[in-house]
Parts: C-alpha cells; structure tokens; sequence
C-alpha cells in the first residue's frame, strides 16, 4: 500500500493491519566538510541575502576600485602640473626640481615643449595674480586679456597643455555616441574631415544652435561666387 494512503487511514485501522499511523523520520547523515580554497561555496537560500551578495556588494567594490583609481591617476597628474598653480608660494629650490619635472613629462623623443630654467624665470618674475587659488584656466585667460603670451611662452604653452587634459572619459564617451548618430551605414563613405566637421558641430550644439543658418549660407555663396561669362 502506498505509504500517502497509510498516513491518512484511521488508527484503528492501521491497528488491526499492525502498521504504525506515524512514520518515523529518518536521521539526515551529516558528512564533514573540509573548508578549503577548492570547496564550493555555500549556495545563499535568501533572496534578499543573494541579491546583496551578488550585485550590491559587486557594485560597491567596483566603484570603489574606479574612485581609488581615477583619484591616483588625478594625484599622479598633480604632481606634474601643481607647479602651475602653486608657484608664487614655493621656494627657489623647489620651483625649479618641480619645473624639471614638468618639463621632462612633455617631452618626447629628447625634445622638450618647455625650456625648464627658463619657465622657473617666468614664474620667479610672473606678475601679481588678481586673486589667490586661482585655476589653470583662469590663469590662461590672465595672459591672454594681458596679451602677455609672447612675455612668458613657456607658461602659455604649459598652460595650454594643463586646460586641455581630459579630466574624466565623457568627452570621449560623448564623441563616440555622437559617431554612431553622424557616421550610419548610408553615410559610410563620408571622408574624415566632413566627419570631424559633423561632429564637433553636434558635440557643441548649445554654440551652433546660435548660428544663423541664414548668414551662413550667404557668407558661403559669397565666397563661392562665379560670375558667369555671356
């Protein structure tokens, strides 16, 4: 008889058929587990617990990983061009280890963009800043609205350089998703400086939504106008 229809039956019954009306439970074995690196893991039967295990606590420590990277990179790049903003309070020995230093980074091929003695110079001798902490940037629109980028060449070209480094990939991202929008299949055989044109023109689309198109296209029939012989 089956063993479902036992445990429903009356007990009289199962008393006359000597069959107990309880069955007994059998001990679960319990074997030992030797915990090593070549164990397997332990398979989490709460859900909630899983989900923190397996995707909170994974996106916790990969964007702890990304910050503590991207802020050893950004120290890194402190390092070398600190000297850009902190040199009227640096001493005369320190100015000029640090402008060796950045002169050595935008070098290649044993040639320099800077001269090292003579951008200490131009710092030693550089003019009083309108205001303390100032940034790279506005340091770079200090000598411009001075015209004082023939004065001090070699922090003109530093300064260049320092305003131009990408502090985060967005402009990268953004170039490329501008790309797949710009270059499609139809456009393929567009040539790369229609293509650069494009998309500078999308990436800035706050300055050309300002353009008059209007204006444009007179300025460019202007410039391309041929009279015509009768």
């Amino acid at each position: 008889m089956d063993l479902l229809l036992l445990k429903h039956l009356p007990k009289d019954i199962c008393g006359q058929m000597n069959v107990e009306a309880i069955l007994k439970q059998k001990r679960l074995r319990t074997t030992k587990r030797q915990f090593s690196y070549e164990s397997p893991e332990e398979q989490v039967s709460d859900a909630l617990k899983k989900l923190k295990v397996s995707l909170f606590n994974m996106v916790v420590d990969v964007s702890i990983a990304s910050l503590q990277e991207r802020f050893k990179a950004l120290g890194e790049v402190e390092e070398k061009f600190g000297v850009l903003l902190n040199f009227p309070d640096l001493p005369k020995e320190d100015l000029t280890k640090q402008c060796e230093t950045l002169s050595n980074t935008l070098s290649w091929g044993g040639q320099s963009d800077l001269d090292k003695r003579e951008l200490a110079l131009e710092m030693q001798n550089f003019p009083a800043l309108p205001k303390a902490n100032m940034t790279t940037l506005e340091l770079l629109t200090f000598l411009q609205e001075k015209k004082m980028n023939k004065v001090y060449p070699n922090m003109w070209v530093a300064l260049r350089i320092a305003v131009t480094i990408p502090v985060t990939v967005a402009a990268g991202e953004r170039s490329f998703s501008k790309l797949k929008l710009i270059k499609t299949y139809l456009r393929s055989s567009m040539a790369q400086e229609h293509l650069n044109t494009l998309a500078l023109i999308s990436i800035n689309r706050e300055v050309s939504g300002k353009i008059s198109f209007d204006d444009t296209i007179n300025e460019f029939a202007a410039r391309k106008s041929r009279r015509v012989r009768l």
